[in-house]
């Protein structure tokens, strides 16, 4: 698999987290509201003009003990554009989400966001992507 075009944000701001009790499916007991924004910078593609593709990766929210017991019953991700810019004459200026998916990483039982974004027009810049995350999730009292 290529992962040349996996890259990490600058930094996540504004990040809120909501923590509800609930009785759920599969001994979920928990629901974790977490949202925020991510501050990247991906540009369109050569040649021009033509899409890129970077998929943004990031673990958000609590540890899972999962050695434990504890687990993530589902997860239901979005995300979307929140800024951009053109540098010069952009003449075919694009932003995209091209989608969005939460997935628990079982090497260190976090859960890791992934979103696929792109630009295009080599002078068309995503700058921020901002997310929402709930987390159903089976926690120890």
């Amino acid at each position: 698999m290529d992962y040349s075009n996996i890259i990490t944000p600058k930094r996540l701001t504004n990040m809120q987290e909501l923590e509800v009790y609930v009785n759920g499916p599969d001994g979920a007991n928990r629901l974790f509201i977490l949202s925020g924004m991510a501050e990247v910078e991906l540009c369109g593609g050569l040649p021009h003009p033509r899409w890129s593709l970077e998929i943004v990766c990031f673990d958000i929210g609590r540890k899972y003990d999962c050695e434990n017991g504890e687990n993530v019953v589902k997860i239901v991700a979005t995300a979307a554009l929140a800024g951009g810019r053109t540098d010069g004459v952009a003449s075919f200026a694009g932003w995209q989400i091209f989608g969005a998916a939460g997935e628990l990483d079982q090497s260190d039982c976090r859960v890791r966001m992934n979103i696929a974004a792109g630009a295009r027009d080599t002078q068309a810049f995503l700058e921020q992507i901002c997310f929402h995350v709930n987390v159903l999730a089976k926690v120890n009292e």
